[in-house]
């Protein structure tokens, strides 16, 4: 997928540049919190294959409001996969909120042809989260399919709509 792999990198770069640059200025910002966030993680290479990486860019739009924009790649020696997604977070509270979005998932290896599955897996989700400590995420969300793909998520060939639980470690 060089498209993806190409904007994926200049998104980054840019974002880093603009970092770069809000910080040679020296000017102060006009609050103490930016609007924007990343929060990403990678598994440390364990052989040369297998990986498994994501991330996530927000933008707090209004107070308890944000959207954000995210990838996610799993690699192994079975399978190949790329997933971005896109989402909106409403908090209810301090501690729950509600979100939804819509997530394309594409197959690399395209079921071992060695190229680029050209039509993506595409879902919408919606989901409720706790936040349960300032470093644990609690999350539940359900998937559906949508339209017809020649694959379906790893793990769950046949099925359509899913229930995902799941926590997340901050640190």
């Amino acid at each position: 997928m060089p498209n993806l792999r190409i904007i994926f990198i200049t998104v980054c770069s840019i974002l880093l540049l603009e970092e770069a640059q809000s910080q040679s200025l020296g000017t102060l910002p006009t609050s103490l919190e930016s609007p924007v966030y990343i929060e990403g993680f990678d598994y440390p290479s364990f052989d040369k294959i297998s990986n498994y990486a994501w991330f996530r860019l927000h933008y707090r739009v209004l107070e308890g409001t944000e959207i954000s924009l995210g990838g996610e790649h799993y690699r192994n020696y079975f399978a190949d996969r790329f997933t971005v997604s896109a989402q909106l977070k409403q908090n209810l509270n301090e501690e729950f909120y509600l979100f939804g979005g819509h997530q394309r998932e594409w197959d690399l290896l395209n079921k071992g042809r060695g190229y680029p599955n050209p039509i993506p897996l595409q879902e919408a989700y919606f989901g409720m989260g706790y936040d349960a400590a300032p470093s644990l995420i609690i999350e539940g969300r359900v998937v559906r399919p949508l339209g017809q793909a020649d694959f379906s998520k790893i793990g769950f060939d046949g099925f359509k709509t899913r229930v995902e639980m799941g926590t997340r470690i901050k640190f």
